[in-house]
């Protein structure tokens, strides 16, 4: 297939583009500037000048294509609406195209609008937090799965907190910058809050599977294993040689804002489904703790 690629320069899109090329497939990737086309170039990705603001580079792309990945969002947790809304914008573009069609449309999600899951892992059934600070974007991955209604072969990838390797993720260098800043590693409330992670290649994987398989309107959560917070921050104190640092709750919110939300809930998932429906294999890869002590973060 022609495959449209959202954020096809960016940490999981980049990945999800190997693992398309290598699969057989041809990917189109969206471009914002000369830079990210000579990138994608190199990479064996046609490139398509535009940005997720850009509707028209939206439409153009996937109505040249047999299927759309969308994996760019704007990671603005200062705006975290309007980056909602950006992602509503270009989901409904898509749709106004691939209405009717039965192409393949798999957008990306994350798990932090579930809030706390409790003791044990969430499936892709459980309830999500309607208080969560995360909630907007709860309400795009409802739009995406209804598209199954229009006609639309869409399914969602939804990612953990913590997606990992290659020296990358939005939130492992965020630990390590601040760890680096403060001095210390911190965690918050005790830190035996547990999260859940997958190494990207694993993650990117699913994508391809979801786009070769997965029936209309359906969600798959990603994830091989769960630690804890306090687990993370005596990683990154052994990789930078510091002490880790418990936080109260109103400390954490005074140092870290909004990511407080990720740092101080349980917040892991089960990828059951996507091994019996999709036929996932995650490759055998270092845990997130040992990658961050003795892996590409080093």
């Amino acid at each position: 297939m022609k495959v449209f690629l959202t954020g096809a320069t960016g940490y999981v899109g980049s990945v999800v583009a190997e693992k398309l090329i290598e699969a057989g497939h041809e990917v189109l990737g969206l471009a914002r500037n000369e830079a990210a086309e000579a990138k994608l170039k190199e990479k064996g990705v046609t490139p398509l000048r535009g940005d997720l603001t850009d509707v028209e580079s939206l439409k153009k792309g996937a109505s040249e294509a047999d299927a759309v990945i969308h994996t760019a969002f704007v990671h603005d947790f200062s705006n975290y609406k309007g980056a909602v809304m950006t992602d509503r914008t270009a989901n409904a573009a898509f749709l106004e195209v691939l209405r009717g069609t039965n192409k393949p449309f798999v957008a990306t999600t994350g798990s932090g609008f579930l809030g706390d899951t409790g003791n044990e892992p969430a499936g892709e059934s459980f309830p999500v937090d309607k208080n969560s600070p995360f909630y907007a974007r709860a309400e795009s991955e409802a739009e995406v799965l209804e598209m199954a209604k229009e006609g639309v072969r869409s399914s969602i990838v939804r990612l953990p907190l913590f997606v990992y390797g290659r020296g990358g993720s939005s939130f492992v260098p965020f630990l390590i910058q601040q760890a680096k800043q403060n001095r210390v590693s911190h965690f918050v409330k005790g830190g035996e809050q547990k999260v859940s992670a997958v190494h990207v290649d694993n993650a990117a994987e699913v994508y391809v599977l979801a786009l070769e398989k997965a029936s209309a309107g359906s969600l798959f959560n990603v994830a091989t294993e769960s630690v804890t917070n306090r687990q993370l921050a005596k990683a990154v104190a052994k990789l930078l040689n510091i002490e880790t640092e418990n936080l109260t709750l109103a400390e954490s919110n005074e140092k870290f804002g909004a990511m407080t939300g990720f740092l101080s809930i349980n917040n892991a998932l089960c990828a059951q489904k996507s091994v019996d429906e999709l036929g996932w294999q995650p490759k055998e890869k270092l845990g997130i703790l040992e990658e961050i002590k003795n892996g590409s973060y080093s």
